[in-house]
């Protein structure tokens, strides 16, 4: 008889993937004796981000975290995300020491640094389904469902914090949840504290806070004047880790202030473009869906399963509280704009769908082997499917980043000190400026975009005697949602400038009394009813 079946930890030595597949499982395995469980979805995750390398630094938020990170300095959004700058820091010191690696190399460490992350937060999740679900097979389905969520994928290889704050919130859970099964405090309060820190690596990790309250009972503890105080303990454990290390920065750094505060209003900015509506309920469900199709489209059903079958489990509670994780994302304007943040709740609410599918499975085709197969292929298939769906806006947005990476050819042209208004390029002028190759300032997009006043932005530039510059290349100017209408203002400001054409694609602006400046930018071709094929692409 094999070790599965006496109920003790699997090991391929033993009997081969199949018998192991249909053995009864262990209530609690070995992690290491377990890896033909775990490792498949932890290197095919690792694989899919490789092959979707990202060729720069990433999103907005990575280029902030990279100049952060050379500074040794918390970012100036939200809570700082000061663990993963001051990680950042320290890895290019020692680089930096060792081998030399200049700022402009940097954010090649950092990206690599959350390319090694990849497996290890895969694997975190397959821990935490299997204490979950106390099913090796279900926590191998649900490791899988998060190695091709899109997210991971696309956001592995990039200097951004989606990655490390899953495997730190998983790894949160997990400590907690076996304190809590142990009667060990020093764990509880531990979990607490880990999971105050996935949230200064990540805010929405914050949603997590009603398992504190609520799991110490659903594992069995009394409700008492002790579990009270365990709990209140925990909650405050959780926010002195979450929001300390920013209050100290806030409180002893006025630059930080004076830096969050800028943050701070060009996100009521953004907020205000993007008001709560009814109609945002569409992408709200639609980036829901895309984070992982198959989790979506199963939850309903494995909630009610679970209720029906055992009640109130610990499954049950994680799911939930994933659930309004992703739920109250609703309230906040990024929700319109942004689908990555809905990976949230992924690593409680997956364990719960491969619970559902593996026993759907098993009973109607009377065999776990079978039924791991069928889901697997499920999996991959819809993960496959998705990807041919997507694959033109992938390859769009990573062309525009290799476009960003190289854009210093085109800033070295233009004076060492100019305005620079370049669209989605702009990622990339503050970028070189940030790691001090150049002082260019811009006139941003999305949040630092002047809606309403660019006209009286560019001229008060100008007569200060600043020299101004826009890049129309159509690449940096999509004509999609929000940006649509930084476009119309932008055509609008046409007849009150004159232009001078200094670049295929760049034009200084200058001032109407300025007979020189002859040219014409054609800014109208950037119109969306001008570039039909494109708006097709829009979400």
């Amino acid at each position: 008889m094999s070790r599965l079946a006496r109920g003790t930890s699997p090991t391929v030595r033993e009997g081969s993937l199949n018998d192991a597949l249909e053995a009864p499982e262990p209530a609690v395995a070995r992690f290491w004796n377990s890896y033909v469980y775990w490792l498949p979805p932890a290197l095919l995750g690792l694989g899919l981000t490789l092959v979707y390398l990202n060729p720069f630094i990433g999103d907005w938020d990575g280029l902030d975290y990279t100049i952060s990170s050379l500074k040794g300095e918390p970012s100036p959004m939200a809570l700082g995300r000061s663990l993963f700058t001051h990680f950042n820091f320290a890895l290019y010191t020692f680089a930096h020491k060792i081998s030399g690696v200049g700022p402009e190399n940097a954010y090649l460490l950092f990206k690599f640094a959350v390319v090694a992350q990849v497996p290890l937060a895969i694997a975190m999740c397959w821990i935490l389904a299997r204490d979950l679900t106390r099913s090796l097979l279900a926590a191998t389905l649900a490791a899988l469902m998060i190695a091709v969520c899109p997210v991971i994928v696309l956001y592995g290889s990039q200097v951004m914090t989606e990655v490390p704050s899953l495997w730190l919130l998983a790894a949160a859970l997990i400590v907690h949840l076996r304190g809590l099964k142990s009667r060990r405090l020093g764990l509880v309060l531990a979990g607490a504290a880990l999971l105050g820190l996935a949230v200064n690596l990540r805010e929405t990790n914050a949603f997590y806070f009603p398992w504190l309250v609520f799991a110490p009972f659903v594992t069995g503890w009394k409700f008492d004047r002790r579990t009270i105080g365990i709990v209140t303990t925990s909650l405050l454990a959780f926010i002195l880790f979450a929001a300390g290390p920013f209050a100290l920065w806030f409180a002893l750094s006025a630059g930080y202030r004076a830096q969050w505060h800028i943050w701070f209003e060009s996100g009521r900015s953004e907020a205000a473009r993007h008001p709560l509506a009814l109609s945002n309920l569409k992408p709200f469900f639609a980036y829901f869906f895309l984070v992982s199709p198959v989790v979506f489209v199963t939850l309903p059903f494995a909630f009610v399963n679970e209720w029906r079958r055992r009640g109130l489990t610990v499954l049950l509670l994680a799911a939930g509280v994933g659930l309004f994780a992703n739920a109250i994302l609703i309230l906040n304007y990024s929700t319109v704009i942004n689908w990555r943040y809905f990976v949230t709740g992924l690593p409680v609410l997956a364990p719960l769908a491969a619970n559902y599918l593996l026993s759907l499975g098993t009973s109607r085709l009377k065999s776990p082997r079978r039924a791991v197969a069928s889901i697997t292929a499920l999996i991959l298939v819809v993960a496959l499917t998705m990807g041919l769906l997507l694959r033109t806006r992938i390859h769009d947005y990573r062309e525009r980043l290799v476009f960003a990476k190289d854009y210093i050819e085109r800033l070295r042209v233009l004076p060492n000190d100019a305005v620079v208004m370049a669209g989605f390029a702009t990622v990339a002028v503050t970028y070189w400026r940030g790691i001090g190759v150049g002082q260019w300032l811009h006139i941003g997009t999305g949040a630092g975009f002047p809606a309403g006043n660019l006209q009286e932005r560019i001229e008060g530039h100008l007569r200060a005697g600043q020299r101004v510059f826009i890049d129309v290349d159509p690449r940096w100017w999509q004509p999609c949602s929000w940006q649509a209408g930084e476009i119309r203002e932008l055509v609008a400001i046409d007849p009150h400038f004159r232009f001078r054409q200094v670049m295929p694609t760049i034009y200084e602006i200058r001032l109407t009394t300025d007979a020189s400046a002859t040219d014409r930018p054609h800014l109208e071709k950037l119109l969306p009813e001008n570039r039909a094929e494109e708006v097709k692409k829009c979400f």
